[in-house]
């Protein structure tokens, strides 16, 4: 089981920083993106600190950054947005970061077991969830970047 490494925060990590060019957006939209992309961002250092950038083989750790994504998902689903494209943003994140929190759960859990295939198939999970990420964020950066006539 040695071989079996824990990639996925690296894919989560890898183009998660969001925020970077809010200025353009009106204060209501602003605001309710600077409220997203706190909990994002918090979730993804935070992750990235526990498992060294997705590279652990620490269980521990694992869990711990399944914890912080599931966190993340529960601050996201009660985060109130009136904008509903915003709405929209929030429930895939926080599905998203519920997806990666049981899949590392599943992970780990077949590590103890010496289970290869549900190893295996927690990754395949893992990667399935994340594979959107980008897109995401791209989406709602865009989205943020706009006008807010009407927010």
């Amino acid at each position: 089981m040695a071989g079996l490494r824990y990639f996925g925060w690296q894919a989560i990590a890898g183009s998660f920083i969001l925020g970077g060019t809010l200025g353009s957006c009106a204060p209501t939209r602003y605001a309710q993106c600077s409220e997203m992309f706190a909990i994002a961002n918090t979730a993804v250092t935070e992750a990235r600190a526990l498992t060294d950038d997705g590279q652990t083989d620490n269980p521990q750790a694992m869990l711990q950054a399944a914890d912080t994504m599931e966190a993340a998902a529960q601050d996201m689903e009660t985060l109130k947005l009136a904008d509903a494209q915003l709405q929209a943003y929030r429930a895939d994140f926080a599905n998203m970061y519920r997806q990666t929190s049981e899949s590392t759960r599943a992970f780990v859990k077949a590590r103890e077991e010496f289970d290869r295939e549900a190893a295996e198939d927690a990754k395949d999970r893992l990667e399935r969830a994340t594979a959107g990420e980008p897109q995401l964020v791209s989406n709602i950066n865009t989205y943020c970047d706009s006008d807010d006539s009407g927010s």
